[in-house]
């Protein structure tokens, strides 16, 4: 959750300030700055979702009724 944190201020405060820091040559821009950095983005959010799932997995495993032994 840090990780994508910080990549949402970085892409967040880059947007705010017009991508005035950024190189303008497209290359770059998309290869470089969204593509590469978008990776930190894509790969820890799979990872959240991944863990949802399973949490949820989990918690409806430990959710079902339990069959009495006789």
């Amino acid at each position: 959750l840090g990780q994508l944190y910080g990549d949402i201020l970085y892409f967040a405060t880059a947007a705010r300030a017009g991508w005035a820091h950024s190189d303008p040559r497209p290359f770059y821009f998309w290869g470089y700055f969204v593509g590469l950095n978008g990776l930190w983005v894509v790969v820890p959010g799979a990872l959240l979702l991944d863990s949802c799932c399973q949490l949820a997995a989990a918690q409806r495993a430990h959710d079902r009724p339990r069959h009495k032994a006789h």
